[in-house]
């Protein structure tokens, strides 16, 4: 055990580090069903030392995507399930999106969003991955469920995201048939030094022709894409900015929920951005 995570228990007494091989798992203590009207009082996510983090960083290098392993207690996971399915059925089993910290207040996503753990995570993975400072912004944060026949048509959009970093939240994933996995070319592109130069890269990814090909390549198995299917309880970072990833679709009578926070737009000061641009597609 190294300084760091020794440092790192001793602040959480009831927290346990799991060492493996290959991975590092971390365990949380049983709490009382929370969720729906969570607050701060305990802790949604586990402080990651400096060890943690670095081991996801070189994931998302080298495969893609890191992993911090489960991270949210099952007790806060069952409930935010039972808010998300709640929303589904009040539109009739179909596509929902809420975006913003207000569309899920009282839950434990905008308890996530505040957490001092996870935006700590957030700004080193940032730094260790850029070499920059994290800066000191807000989250752009998603709730997507998909089911039914609309849910079908948010699946094979491939895209780049605005903002370097993506932390990836599975809350339902369909357990038989289609799962609406997460597919990627990681790393493809840099930070680009204007927003011009990234607008460029988005116009040539977002047009008919390039959707085309790379949904028949998707699809046919002609392409090799990096594949990424999520278990509840864990949270997923990769580069979404610098990444091209679209989600697999999950049958019409299955749910796939996902939270997405997004962290750290390098045009956020850019004036052509804010006359010409809107937020970017999420995953």
């Amino acid at each position: 055990m190294n300084s760091d995570e020794a440092a790192a228990i001793s602040r959480d007494e009831t927290a346990t580090v799991a060492f493996e091989m290959e991975d590092i798992g971390l365990t949380l203590p049983e709490t009382a069903p929370a969720g729906v009207g969570e607050t701060l009082a305990e802790p949604v996510f586990p402080y990651l030392p400096d060890s943690v983090l670095a081991r996801i960083v070189e994931d998302m290098h080298r495969n893609g995507f890191g992993v911090a392993y489960d991270c949210i207690d099952p007790a806060r996971l069952a409930a935010l399930q039972d808010f998300v399915a709640g929303k589904i059925a009040g539109v009739g089993g179909e596509y929902v999106a809420l975006t913003g910290r207000g569309a899920v207040s009282g839950t434990m996503l905008e308890a996530l969003s505040l957490s001092p753990e996870f935006n700590r995570a957030c700004r080193t993975i940032y730094r260790m991955g850029t070499g920059r400072v994290g800066p000191d912004v807000p989250f752009y944060q998603v709730l997507r469920g998909l089911s039914g026949k609309t849910g079908e048509k948010h699946a094979y959009f491939f895209h780049y995201d605005s903002y370097v970093i993506t932390a990836l939240v599975p809350i339902l994933m369909p357990s038989v048939g289609k799962a609406g996995d997460l597919i990627m070319f990681p790393n493809l592109r840099g930070i680009r030094k204007t927003y011009l130069a990234n607008l460029l890269d988005k116009v040539l990814l977002d047009n008919r022709l390039t959707q085309i090909v790379l949904r028949w390549g998707a699809t046919s198995g002609r392409l090799r894409f990096t594949r990424l299917r999520m278990k509840p309880g864990n949270v997923y970072f990769f580069w979404g900015y610098r990444s091209v990833h679209a989600n697999e679709p999950c049958d019409r009578d299955q749910i796939r929920a996902t939270a997405l926070f997004h962290y750290g737009n390098p045009h956020a000061d850019s004036w052509v951005r804010r006359l010409t641009s809107r937020e970017a597609p999420v995953d």
